[in-house]
């Protein structure tokens, strides 16, 4: 790609400023972002588009000995806490076909996380970051269990669990003015082979929350079987506050049962939340938690 063809991919040219020329880079790229139609009726050739876009960018960038890719911003559509502590960054990740390019800076607030506009593992960047800033400007060592401690009470701060549980779970069915949502755990059995009774598919259990873990027992004995684990990390924050509200009925469903050598089983199990359409969200605020811990 020549010069000459990179400012006309963009639009532009050398008579605009750099100001101008990021700005018409930034607006072709969510042009032709894959997520830029909600409709998802995506046009096979936008990704040569991309492609040809951050191409002519880095052409022009380099001809003006400027490094080519740098972050930007625009307006987020999310919902903001107002109460939480501290603003984040909200980072996107573009692709190029398989190529990830590095994670972008696209808005800085106080917004909370979006399961459809933003992946949760750059959303828990940004939470560690605003977390480790918040520790550098109140003068505080990012001790690992302090880190820690505050990064889990920053980050419920940024989730709306019903609204996040509608967003990521699997909608079972909808019951009048109730809808019911279901999401994998897993119970690790150390015991495995040598319980006196076997576990059961499709045995129900109860399900409720005990010292921050969710457990589960069944229903008839009231044996205790073991705390829920999750392969999604998100599960951790949207389903066990759901838990807690007594607006919210949850009860889980053995799924299967893998056998290891090491006479170890691991128990998976459909948790099935049943949320009232109506169920709001009230926005959490850590302050005075997070001030305590800063000051230890």
């Amino acid at each position: 790609m020549t010069l000459k063809e990179a400012y006309k991919i963009l639009g532009v040219s050398k008579e605009n400023t750099d100001r101008e020329i990021k700005a018409k880079y930034k607006k072709l790229l969510i042009m032709y972002h894959p997520d830029s139609d909600p409709t998802r009726k995506r046009d096979p050739e936008d990704d040569e588009k991309i492609r040809q876009v951050i191409e002519a960018y880095k052409k022009i960038r380099k001809s003006e000995g400027e490094p080519y890719f740098e972050p930007y911003e625009f307006t987020w559509d999310a919902f903001e806490n107002k109460s939480a502590f501290s603003e984040r960054n909200i980072f996107f990740q573009f692709k190029i076909y398989d190529e990830a390019l590095p994670p972008s800076k696209m808005a800085r607030g106080r917004f909370v996380w979006d399961p459809d506009m933003e992946e949760f593992h750059l959303f828990a960047k940004s939470v560690l970051e605003a977390c480790k800033d918040v520790m550098t400007d109140h003068d505080v060592t990012p001790a690992p269990d302090k880190v820690k401690d505050i990064f889990h009470l920053m980050m419920q701060e940024y989730i709306l669990p019903a609204d996040a549980a509608r967003k990521i779970g699997k909608k079972i069915r909808g019951d009048g003015d109730k809808e019911v949502y279901s999401f994998s755990g897993f119970i690790k059995d150390e015991l495995g082979s040598s319980r006196e009774s076997k576990i059961k598919c499709g045995e129900p259990l109860n399900i409720y929350l005990r010292e921050d873990r969710a457990v589960v027992e069944e229903i008839v004995t009231g044996r205790m079987l073991g705390s829920i684990s999750f392969d999604e990390d998100e599960l951790y924050y949207v389903v066990l506050p759901l838990l807690e509200d007594p607006k919210v009925d949850a009860h889980a469903i053995i799924t299967k049962v893998d056998s290891s050598r090491r006479s170890k089983e691991r128990v998976h199990v459909a948790i099935e939340l049943t949320i009232p359409k109506d169920l709001t969200d009230t926005p959490v605020s850590n302050e005075k938690l997070i001030k305590e811990l800063l000051m230890k």
